[in-house]
């Protein structure tokens, strides 16, 4: 049995830890002791729920499957990471980890920057809407600034993709789905607009 514990912590949470996979850089497992499973599990069935349906995970990361030690539960996904281009050739080279919101606004970002992050915001809510996923937890710690080679950004939401409606009809009725999703999206927005204004001047 894999003993995940030997592996690079990246992150930690209330509930879980979150190690990088030492033979794939570009996967990591989040572990949750067995007590503590209820939102590992929510995120194993809809991860499974929106890759039966075709959901392309353009702004989630890839599930690779549930992992399991006799004291834990964890899922294994996609390490969101930045990529720049090493030569003229267009070859990429990874670099680190994909910054949240949070720590991408931590350093003065220019016009442009500011222009594609807007962009990229307009993007995320049109998958969020176009798909009816429904993530619980959107805000500037949960989704993260994903750099390409070509210097284009994604917003890709790392963390409370899950729902946690006892009757799920916005899950299955996507007229239900769009109003959550809105109302949701309503609150990122005006944390978004309290935390950074400058975003939001003329």
């Amino acid at each position: 049995m894999t003993d995940y514990t030997s592996w690079q912590i990246i992150g930690r949470g209330t509930e879980r830890t979150c190690y990088r996979h030492p033979e794939d850089a570009t996967r990591c497992v989040k572990i949750a002791r067995s007590d503590r499973t209820k939102q590992t599990l929510r995120e194993i069935e809809y991860f499974s729920y929106l890759a039966g349906k075709g959901v392309p995970f353009d702004h989630i990361p890839r599930f690779y499957g549930k992992v399991r030690t006799s004291d834990s539960v964890g899922i294994e996904q996609e390490l969101v990471i930045d990529r720049k281009a090493t030569d003229t050739s267009g070859q990429t080279m990874e670099t680190s980890p994909s910054k949240t919101i949070d720590q991408y606004f931590s350093s003065p970002r220019t016009p442009d920057e500011i222009a594609a992050f807007w962009q990229a915001i307009g993007e995320l809510k049109d998958w969020l809407l176009k798909y009816n996923v429904l993530a619980l937890g959107i805000d500037h710690n949960n989704v993260v600034v994903n750099c390409a080679a070509d210097g284009g950004i994604r917003l890709i939401l790392i963390d409370g993709v899950y729902d946690t409606e006892w009757f799920p009809v916005s899950k299955y009725i996507p007229f239900f789905g769009r109003k959550k999703i809105l109302r949701r999206w309503a609150r990122f927005m005006e944390k978004l607009h309290d935390r950074y204004p400058q975003l939001f001047a003329a």
